[in-house]
């Protein structure tokens, strides 16, 4: 049986995947804000969140692995308190409630 041939003929336009990058950004729309994001603040390097590559609004960082963390992707251990990334945390379903273990924490529960 033969392909199904185009609907629309040869007046279709193409189709192409475009990647755009922070240079695409900066011309386009919001161009002040973007080149003020980047140009402004010289040494200060943005940290994205390890978890879900947002920008790490505070100075949260992963006890174990020592990754940026933004607010939502926190995690706090239910026995020692130390703060995890998703990588690091562990949920311990064995119980009623789901618990949050860091990595050290969940080698003396098992």
């Amino acid at each position: 049986m033969p392909k199904r041939g185009c609907p629309f003929g040869v007046a279709a336009p193409l189709q192409l995947k475009v990647r755009v990058g922070w240079k695409e950004l900066g011309r386009g729309v919001c161009s002040e804000q973007y080149s003020r994001e980047v140009y402004d603040a010289p040494g200060a390097a943005c940290r994205a969140c390890s978890s879900c590559v947002r920008a790490a609004d505070g100075a949260a960082a992963c006890g174990q692995c020592e990754r940026a963390l933004c607010g939502h992707c926190v995690r706090t251990c239910g026995s020692c308190g130390a703060v995890a990334c998703a990588l690091c945390a562990l949920l311990d379903c064995s119980d009623v409630h789901e618990k949050v273990l860091c990595a050290s924490c969940a080698v003396f529960e098992a």
